[in-house]
């Protein structure tokens, strides 16, 4: 290795330790600069750490039931006494809640279908439906897996349904995520 590959090698290194030292003596006189440079982080840590909470909660829900039964009763009970849902309409169409939805009255609307007791009690796993304002997926997911735990927990003190697992439920929840079908973040935070 000769000695003008050494220097140039060296050249650049020796510049930026020259910069850093200046910078370190800079900082050491300028005392407001030294303390921007750490309360501004430290701000800001405490600020997104306490500020932004993924966990939903008391999310407005409207129910549109084509049947009044037990199982439909006790699945509305089972959202009602949870802290991710707050029951605060009862559609009498699917017009109707689908007008709150795009309104933003309401971020998740519950359909239990015709039927939908018979259905369950006979072993033909029926769908419940459900239509989600998806345009905070992290919530919104969140809320919809808690969904299928809660109302599967809360079916368990019903009479005559059929014995199920985890693998095969007496039903299953279609969730319908509307204004971010894809579940794109960015939609949402970067805003």
């Amino acid at each position: 290795m000769s000695i003008e590959s050494v220097l140039r090698f060296s050249a650049p290194l020796t510049r930026t330790w020259a910069m850093l030292v200046k910078e370190f003596v800079q900082l050491r006189r300028d005392r407001l600069t030294f303390s921007t440079m750490i309360f501004i982080p430290v701000v800001q840590l405490l600020l997104f750490g306490f500020a932004i909470n993924t966990t939903p909660r008391q999310l407005p829900t409207a129910i549109l039931m084509y049947e009044e039964s037990d199982l439909a009763r006790s699945i509305i009970a089972a959202l009602s006494n949870t802290s991710y849902f707050k029951m605060v309409r009862i559609a009498r169409s699917e017009a109707e809640m689908d007008h709150w939805m795009r309104s933003g009255d309401i971020l998740f609307g519950v359909e239990i279908p015709a039927g939908f007791e018979r259905s369950v009690r006979r072993g033909d796993r029926p769908a419940l439906l459900v239509a989600a304002d998806a345009s905070d997926p992290v919530g919104t997911g969140t809320a919809l897996s808690a969904l299928e735990g809660i109302v599967q927990t809360a079916l368990v003190r019903d009479r005559g349904l059929p014995e199920t697992t985890a693998a095969t439920p007496a039903f299953e929840i279609r969730a319908h995520r509307r204004y971010n079908p894809a579940s794109v973040t960015s939609l949402n935070i970067v805003p």
